[in-house]
């Protein structure tokens, strides 16, 4: 996406235009044209291994569905 958005700015569309093409935030469009090729790429790979919020509770939600199996 970000490797589009770039093109597009190149080629001279304007964000609104850009945001249309690939129905996504002007804003997003504007931060995707503020970032250069290895910020993007620090972006991706944070938001790849970004923690969730439930994590911690895996293992426990994992065994009790395992020793108390849904019957049809």
């Amino acid at each position: 996406m970000y490797y589009e958005v770039q093109r597009l700015h190149r080629e001279g569309l304007s964000y609104r235009a850009i945001a249309k093409a690939f129905v996504m935030n002007r804003r997003t469009v504007i931060k995707y044209l503020a970032m250069s090729e290895a910020e993007y790429q620090d972006f991706l790979q944070k938001n790849d291994s970004r923690g969730k919020l439930l994590d911690t509770y895996e293992s426990f939600v994992k065994t009790k569905l395992t020793a108390h199996p849904v019957k049809k």
